[in-house]
This record gives structure tokens, sequence and C-alpha cells, in this order.
């Protein structure tokens, strides 16, 4: 007979409530699936626990290069390069199988043909509802884009690096903390070098503990200001003395990020000792000429009187006549010019020899027998000015020796400054020269070149400065016009033609100085890159003065035009970058077409400095 079991009521319903929960969890787990499969974003791979992939989504195989069905015979071990397994299986050991999961880390996979790229992954274990390990499932990020980046940045950083490490200027590095510490950061070699103490005794110290001099001087507060951004870069010129080493400096600091900045410095002391021996040079001189008993004046190539002596300023007052005659035009009715005086000036200027001679002077009804001299200044080889000295011959005798003496002294004084000024402009371009013949690095002799152009446009205005009548104002037109034809003559502008359409007008030396290095940069940028290879084209350069708005200048080209890439802000487009400076120094605007070519429109409002109070 047999018996049947019996199955209690409270039993079937604990088997259908887990029935139940087990279905929930694995159709939970489903859909878990099936949305990371549906990630575009990211690849999604599966494999079990001897690696071998069992699932993957379209991400994943477009990543790896396989279909889903090659993959099916490939474990991960396939897909990952050697020198990665054992990193991996560590990986699995210490923190998937303990934690169920690992933290995100970075491997390399080899796509099917053979490619090598890198991957950015996280790795889940899969646990069974009977507490079994059924595999692993990780979320896979190609970061190729990224190392590439990363790679770029770290190259230009080393490239950086490498520049401020071989400048030969010298370059200190500061870093602005939030309760206003100025704290040293870094230094480049030159610094060491320069100043003759190492900065890694300072590195962590406040400006003012490194530097104790600066403690009672505005230039800390300076500083702080360009890394607060509420200050542009600043350029000056300081003197600095401490019991470890004294000297001066021309110093520029700008900003190189959040709170950061950079002192770019040299040491001038030694062009600030030759200033100083030019100064008591030119004190001396005019020391010498007060100190003479001749009437002494200096005219220009206007004939108008640019220096009296002391002995002339006192014989004036005795005529009845203002002391200080500075303008006044010896042609007109100046009662210690004849006409023979006039003309024995015009052969001076004409021909740079010293005259002599002879003339009657008749003042206050009486003539006066004098003898007349006229000797050349130079500058740059050209004559400048005339020096008169006028000597009465009624005196004793013994003035004679005097007179010969004292012109003997004149002449040698007017030697020694024209050998000065003439020795400062060799030094220049034998410095230059001698650095782009001993330099075999390409670009670095393209930098060098682009610096010699640069320098040749702040000598050029000194050149129009002094040829101008009035040594405060430069004939703008004119200063232009030879620097472009400089800039043209320097890049063999044959098959390029440069027009110039220029209006006539005076600027001061602070307004032409920031013009002439703008257009000597946009004009070199337009040469040497708007018509490559043998292409020609042409080059407007227009100077206007525009009503209303004060000045305009426009360089534009039909060349192949500027890249989008090339912005005002780009410190990598340096001629650019300058350019973008140069314009806010003259309060000016910019504005770039690119339209068949390039454009450059900028505007101006004053070429004249404004008064202190209104600056």
């Amino acid at each position: 007979m047999s018996v049947k079991k019996s199955i209690p009521m409270q039993s079937n319903a604990d088997n259908i409530s887990g029935a139940k929960a087990a279905s929930d969890a694995l159709k939970k787990n489903e859909e878990r699936l099936l949305n990371l499969q549906m990630d575009l974003m990211n690849g999604y791979v599966f494999v079990d626990m001897n690696g071998i992939v069992r699932d993957s989504n379209k991400v994943y195989q477009q990543m790896t290069g396989y279909t889903a069905e090659e993959l099916s015979h490939l474990t991960y071990f396939d897909l990952t390069p050697a020198k990665w397994h054992d990193y991996e299986q560590n990986i699995v050991q210490d923190q998937i199988l303990p934690n169920q999961h690992s933290k995100v880390y970075e491997k390399e996979y080899i796509k099917k043909n053979g490619t090598v790229f890198p991957v950015e992954l996280r790795t889940f274990l899969l646990i069974s509802e009977a507490g079994e390990r059924e595999g692993m499932w990780a979320v896979v990020r190609d970061i190729s884009e990224r190392k590439q980046a990363e790679e770029a940045l770290r190259q230009s950083e080393e490239k950086f690096r490498r520049i401020v490490e071989s400048s030969p200027t010298a370059m200190y590095f500061y870093h602005l903390e939030p309760g206003g510490r100025l704290i040293l950061t870094g230094a480049n070699p030159a610094s060491d070098i320069i100043i003759g103490i190492s900065h890694t005794s300072m590195l962590g110290k406040t400006i003012e503990e490194a530097f104790p001099s600066l403690a009672d001087s505005d230039i800390p507060d300076i500083y702080r200001k360009v890394a607060r951004n509420e200050l542009g870069p600043q350029s000056f010129e300081t003197g600095y003395a401490d019991e470890r080493f004294d000297g001066y400096y021309y110093v520029h600091v700008f900003r190189t990020g959040q709170d950061e900045i950079a002192v770019d410095f040299i040491d001038i002391t030694a062009r600030k000792q030759t200033e100083e021996a030019l100064r008591h040079s030119e004190i001396e001189y005019r020391d010498t000429l007060d100190s003479l008993p001749d009437w002494i004046y200096v005219v220009d190539k206007d004939y108008k009187i640019v220096m009296v002596n002391a002995e002339m300023k006192k014989e004036l007052i005795r005529q009845g006549l203002t002391p200080d005659c500075r303008g006044s035009d010896i042609t007109q009715n100046f009662p210690f010019i004849s006409q023979q005086a006039i003309r024995e000036i015009e052969l001076v200027f004409s021909t740079g020899v010293l005259n002599t001679g002879e003339q009657t002077l008749r003042l206050n009804g009486k003539n006066l027998y004098t003898e007349f001299t006229s000797a050349p200044i130079f500058k740059d080889d050209k004559v400048e000015k005339v020096i008169l000295m006028i000597r009465d011959r009624s005196r004793e005798k013994e003035m004679e020796e005097m007179k010969r003496r004292n012109a003997e002294q004149k002449e040698m004084l007017l030697r020694e400054i024209h050998h000065r000024v003439k020795n400062n402009l060799a030094i220049v371009i034998s410095l230059l020269d001698f650095q782009l013949k001993n330099n075999n690095n390409g670009t670095l002799a393209r930098m060098i070149i682009d610096i010699q152009m640069r320098i040749r446009s702040m000598s050029l205005i000194h050149e129009h400065l002094y040829r101008s009548e009035d040594l405060d104002q430069i004939p703008l037109a004119s200063y232009l016009e030879s620097l472009a034809y400089m800039v043209a003559t320097t890049f063999g502008a044959y098959r390029i033609k440069l027009v110039q359409d220029l209006d006539a007008m005076d600027s001061s030396i602070e307004i032409a100085l920031p013009i002439g290095l703008i257009i000597n940069e946009l004009l070199t940028n337009a040469f040497k890159y708007a018509f490559p290879g043998q292409a020609s084209g042409e080059i407007h350069l227009l100077l206007k003065k525009v009503e209303d708005k004060g000045y305009s200048i426009v360089v534009e080209d039909n060349g192949i035009g500027l890249p989008l890439t090339a912005t005002m802000d780009s410190e990598k487009s340096l001629g650019l970058y300058i350019v973008g400076l140069l314009v806010e120094q003259i309060s000016g605007t910019l504005e770039i077409v690119r339209n068949n070519g390039t454009s450059f429109h900028i505007t101006f409002p004053e070429i004249q400095p404004r008064r202190r109070n209104e600056a």
C-alpha cells in the first residue's frame, strides 16, 4: 500500500515567493546589462572566470576591431599586451575578488590589426544567486585622444622648461598665497649666474625675506597687483644692493596663471655706468661752454638756436633782449649774425668742415671786431648741428691762446661724444651678427632675425627723431615709409608689391615707437607667410586721420589669409600677441578681417601723449 506524503501549504508559499524574488532580481540584472550594452559612449565586455569573452556591445567591438563571434574565441589576456598581465591579475586578486569591483585603472588593448591603444576601465564581479562567481564585466573607455593631449601638454611644458632654463635672462617665479604672502617658487640657471646666489636657498621664502632691500620699496606691491591681475605686465629699471650683491637691473614682471607671476630681468649695470659717464660728459661739455668768455650758441639745420652759453646770455641781457633765445631764427635780424656768417654756417652743414673767419658787428652804435668760428656736430656721420663761437678781438692777446686751447678741448669733447654714440650702435649690431653667425639652429636664427627687425624698427625711429626739428616729434609717415622699405628689402619682395598711402603727420616718440613695432610685426608676417612659395601679390599700408575717431592704420594683403587658429590672445602666435599688447598700449582697437587675404584695421585716439594728470 502506498502512502502519499503531504506537503505543507506554507512551504509551497515560500517556494513561490523565493522564485518570484529570484525572477525579479534576474530581470533587474538583465535590464542593467542591457542598459550597459546600449551605452554608446563606453564599451562593455563580460568574461567568465577563465577570462573568455562571453558578451560585448558594439562600442567594444568597434574599439577592438573584432566581431562578437571573433571575441567569443578570445580571452582578455589575448586582447591585452603581455606587459599588463601581471598588473591586471593583481587587480583581480587584490580588488575585484575581495571587493566585487575594482577602482578605475588604465592599461592597453591590442586591436585586431595589431594597433595598441590605451584604455580606462572599471571591472565588476558578477555573483550568481547561489553565491558563485559567474564572471566579470567591465566598462571600457578608449582614452587615446586624452593620452595624446596629455603627451602634447607634457611636451609643451618640457619645451617651456627648456626655454626657461636655457634663457640668458634671469627668471624668478612667485606664487601669491591667500594671505598676501608672495612666495618664491623657482628660478632658472641664469638667475643664479647673474646675481651670483643660488636660488635654492631662497625657495619658499617671501620676496621680502629673499630680497630684504625690497621691503621698503613698492616693488612687492606691484608684483602682488600683477599676480591678482589688477595690473598688466610691468617693466621698469631698478637698483638693488644688500650684503650679498648689488647692481642695476631691467625688470619685466608678468602673470603666468592664477596668482602666479614670472619676473624676467637682465643686469644693466654696465649700461647704467656708461649712461652715467655720458651724462657726466655732457654736463662737463655744458659747463665747459658756460665757462668760456666767448659768445657761444648752437643752431640746428633749420637755423634755429637750440643752446646758448652763459656769456652769450649776459650779452643778450646787456642788449635788452631775452636771454632764453632758444627757437629763435638766426636769419631773422639776430644781432650777432651777419649775412657772411650765415653763408659760412651753410658751408659747414654741406661740407662738415670747421670754418673760421672774421666779421664786424654793429652793437650799440659801435663796431665790434670779432672772430667767428663755426664747427660741425655729427650724428651718425652727418652734421646735425653747428656750434658757433664769437670772440671779441679787441681783448688782450693772451686770450688767443685760451681760444686755441678751448677750441681743441671742445673739438675733443665733440669727437668723444660722437665716438660713444657710434660705439653703442656698433656694439648692438656686432652682438646680434655674432650670435647669428655662430648659430646653427634654424628656429633660433629666425628668432634672432625677428629680434633684429624689432631693434632696427626702434633704431630707425631715433634716426628720424634726431633729423626732425623738434626732438619731441617725429614725422610719422616718413618713419613708416622707411620702416616698410626696410622690411620689404629684408625679405626680397621683388614678387610682392608694396603700396603705401600715408598722410603726413607728426607724432610723439611714445606713440610712434609702439606703432612702428606694430607695423614691423604685421608687414613681417605678411611678407613671410601671406604669399608662400613663388606666389605674388600686394601688401597695402595706409595711415589716415579719421574725423571723430582719431587715426587709422590699415595693413592688408591679398594672400592666402590668416589661419582661424591665429588669435591676438594666443601667446603661441608671438607676433600677433605682441601686436595686441602694443595696440592696448596706444589705447587703440584692432579688427582682423579675413576676406581674400587678411586685413588689420587699427584705430587709436591720439598721436600725442596725454598729460600726466589725464593719464
